[in-house]
């Protein structure tokens, strides 16, 4: 199957690879040195299909040209639009944030600064929020062997086009662990017990990650606190890095807080609460103010002491 995009400019493809680049230190997604090809096997509804986007980059707009082979279940074309659609956030008017933020001269010189950068997102939630666990507390280059480990523990290998993909395990592969299989791999105790124990509630049925998708922000977050080793932060991470949504604020987080220090030129970092009073400006685009703050200081989502 081949499908040809043109996102709704502005848009920047060179720039979000730029970023996966810095931020994803897997072997789950591949990107071309150039940064105008991306590469990874996707679930998306019952489906698990190869993905390969290049970018045909114009002057004045650039095309997406979408190689899909399913591996499995059955993927109908307008369902890989879809998938394709959420990945790269294609959805998102960036032109209503950008008119917005321009009422504020700081916000105003991220965007121009960032311009066309988009969420690149998983379409897996449980992939999603898995890697947000194991990135608690690690550095990103450490959560990044911790995530190859595990895919090669308990996930699989395919060749596509003389090339080894690794498809991320499912939930009934990691339900089947044991806690000791990941201490070997160096997972602490206790992520070994969050993620383990979070596959078999799904595997079980108590826990329901398909239906978060019609929930709002807020109830998501009261859906999933009551779990063991998922804090604020880490649901927040999932709202913005696994779905997409687009008025997130993890204000506890420690790089938007040193986000906010540079870019206002303060003597301190603020605060949590002084994080959310400022932050009232920023409604309804919280998540990109968030992501390009982020991205102005080059570094990762900082986790809280309470994640």
């Amino acid at each position: 199957m081949k499908l040809t995009i043109t996102p709704q400019m502005p848009f920047n493809f060179k720039k979000m690879m730029n970023r996966l680049i810095g931020a994803q230190k897997t072997q789950l997604v591949h990107i071309s040195d150039d940064l105008l090809c991306y590469e990874r096997i996707v679930r998306f509804n019952e489906a698990v299909f190869y993905l390969k986007v290049s970018c045909k980059d114009k002057v004045s707009k650039q095309q997406l040209i979408c190689d899909i082979q399913v591996l499995r279940g059955d993927l109908a074309p307008e369902e890989a639009e879809q998938a394709v659609y959420r990945i790269f956030s294609l959805n998102v008017n960036l032109e209503e944030f950008y008119e917005a933020a321009g009422k504020d001269k700081r916000l105003d010189a991220l965007c121009r600064q960032f311009n066309g950068l988009r969420l690149v997102t998983d379409t897996d939630l449980f992939e999603s929020i898995v890697k947000i666990i194991i990135g608690q507390q690690v550095n990103l280059t450490f959560a990044g062997t911790l995530i190859n480990r595990l895919t090669e523990l308990a996930g699989k290998t395919i060749q596509i086009e003389g090339r080894e993909l690794q498809i991320f395990p499912e939930v009934s592969e990691i339900a089947a662990l044991d806690y000791s299989q990941l201490r070997e791999l160096q997972f602490s105790q206790r992520k070994a017990e969050y993620i383990i124990d979070l596959a078999r509630l799904i595997a079980d049925g108590t826990v329901k990650l398909d239906d978060l998708w019609e929930k709002t922000d807020e109830e998501i977050i009261q859906t999933l606190l009551p779990l063991r080793g998922i804090g604020r932060w880490t649901i927040e991470c999932l709202l913005i890095f696994g779905m997409g949504r687009p008025d997130v604020l993890p204000a506890a987080d420690i790089g938007l807080r040193n986000g906010i220090k540079k870019t206002w030129e303060l003597d301190s970092q603020p605060s949590e609460e002084e994080v959310r009073e400022l932050a009232k400006h920023w409604l309804p685009w919280r998540t990109y103010v968030t992501y390009y703050l982020w991205e102005s200081l080059a570094k990762e989502p900082a986790v809280p002491q309470n994640p």
